[in-house]
Order: structure tokens, then C-alpha cells, then sequence
């Protein structure tokens, strides 16, 4: 799925806990956030699924097209500046921090896939075999194999289901996961449930790694919702309790420095089981 990726965010917080949101609204803890948007713990399935899921679905399905410049919400621009730097950041974490990693060995999966802008840019210019493409929009998937192009699709499997319904097939192992501007659009609870059920899905043996691709927040924010598109951008800070939440720990971390300013910072997050 597309994201929102510009910084509009308020002035620093004093709260540890504090955000905001697009219409100025503050907040002073990320439960009172999450109860202003209608998710609690108690909260059934259903209505997170219409007061959440549906009303980012919805926004996409209006305002995304089928597009590089669609699916980065106006950024096409970055788009080989991002791919050069998450290429960049693979190499470092095979070479500084996990030897035994080799793509080939297993699948590769694009999380959020859209158009598969990373499974063709990326993942598959890595020598991945197999890649499963993952996106919740069956009009961005659908353009994805013309996207890919014909040799480079036929090595791909194509699932429409949102991150948060998505298990990985019995019997799939991946060498990586990658996950990049699409967390933003899950709850909290999805978000560890997710990444557990990711985690399973590994090569053993420290043969298999996820990579975390999202926005953070600037100014001392703990999150900033977007009312619009239904997505809260988290900080670092909130990121990482997620993560060890859901049994992972960072083996590598690193930041995109050559975005332009108006763009949230962006981590890139190599995690493993714990």
C-alpha cells in the first residue's frame, strides 16, 4: 500500500507519551489515541476493521493510483534514491553483522507490495528465487506482473489480504521479509501479532532476517496520526517496544540521510528472533 511519507508534525512534546494528529488535535498518551480512533483491547474485531482498516482502504482506493508516483504518494522521485539505499543497507548487514544470510536460500517477501516497486527494484536484483508480494489492494495487485515485467513476475506469487489478516504459507521460509511505509496503517496489537507470525516464517539459523522500513516522527513526538488515510507515525522509540514485544531484537539499524527535509525520518531495521 502507498503512504503518507511528508513531515507536518507540531512542536516538540514534554510528555513522553504525547502526539498529535493532522487536525491539530493533542494527545497525551498513545491509549488516549488509540480510544479516540475507536481500539481498545476490548474492542471487537469488526469495528477496527471498519473504523480503521476500511477507512484506509477506502482513502487509497480515491487518491492511489496504480503508479510509482501513486504508491509513494506523490514521491517518485525518491524512489531510486530509496532502492539504493535500502540495496546499501543489505550489503552492510551481510557483510558487518550476518555472514550466514544468502537470498538465494530462501524466499523473499514484499509486505505492503502495491505495484511491487520493491520486489522489482530490489528484491528480485538480489538473485531472490521466489518472491510473495503481499498487498491489501487488489487494483494495485493487479497491475503488479505488467509492473514487474514477464521474466521477473513469473518468479513471484501474488496475496491480496491486508498485513494484519496475512499469515505466511505453511511450509514458506523466507531468507527476507521486507516491510517499508505499511506498519504506519496497523494497530498496535496487528503490528506485534504480525511481525511474530513473520518471525516464524524465517530460515533458521540466523539464515533468514525481516527489515523494518517506516517513518518516524520528528520534534519529540511519540506519534502523529493522519486522520485522513487512517495511519499513525510512530517514534523510533515506540517502534522499537513493538519489536521486542513480538520476540525480535535490531541486528542492524541505520538512516536513509538523503531524503529530502520535508520527508519523516526513515529507519531501516534488520531484526531476528530474540
Amino acid at each position: 500500500m502507498s503512504t503518507s511519507i511528508t513531515n507536518n508534525s507540531a512542536s516538540a512534546k514534554k510528555d513522553p507519551e504525547a502526539g498529535s494528529d493532522s487536525t491539530g488535535r493533542q494527545y497525551t498518551s498513545i491509549a488516549e489515541m488509540w480510544n479516540a480512533q475507536g481500539v481498545s483491547a476490548d474492542t471487537p474485531r469488526s469495528h477496527i476493521q471498519q473504523v480503521w482498516y476500511d477507512k484506509a482502504a477506502d482513502w487509497y482506493e480515491e487518491n492511489c493510483p496504480a503508479t510509482v508516483d501513486g504508491v509513494l504518494g506523490g514521491f517518485a522521485s525518491i524512489s531510486e534514491i530509496d532502492l539504493k539505499g535500502s540495496c546499501e543497507f543489505l550489503h552492510e548487514l551481510q557483510k558487518q553483522q550476518q555472514p550466514t544470510l544468502d537470498w538465494t536460500l530462501g524466499a523473499g517477501c514484499e509486505c505492503g507490495a502495491g505495484i511491487g516497486r520493491v520486489t522489482k527494484g530490489l528484491l528480485l536484483q538480489l538473485g531472490v528465487t521466489q518472491v510473495d508480494l503481499v498487498e491489501s489492494s487488489s487494483r494495485l495487485l493487479c497491475e503488479s506482473p505488467e509492473y514487474i515485467g514477464e521474466e521477473g513476475a513469473a518468479k513471484c506469487k501474488f496475496y491480496c489480504s491486508g498485513l494484519q489478516d496475512w499469515t505466511p504459507p505453511s511450509g514458506r521460509y523466507y531468507s527476507i521479509i521486507w516491510i517499508q511505509w505499511v506498519l504506519i496503517y496497523l494497530t498496535d496489537d496487528d503490528v506485534i501479532c504480525f511481525l511474530k507470525r513473520c518471525a516464524d516464517a524465517l530460515l533458521p539459523n540466523g539464515k533468514g532476517v525481516i527489515v523494518v522500513k517506516e517513518n518516524t516522527t520528528a520534534d519529540g513526538e511519540t506519534f502523529v496520526v493522519d486522520n485522513d488515510d487512517a495511519s499513525v507515525c510512530r517514534s523510533l522509540s515506540y517502534w522499537l517496544k513493538l519489536i521486542e514485544k513480538a520476540g525480535l531484537k535490531v541486528v542492524y539499524q541505520k538512516m536513509q540521510t538523503d531524503f529530502p527535509k520535508d520527508i519523516f525520518p526513515v529507519p531501516m531495521l534488520a531484526l531476528t528472533k530474540q
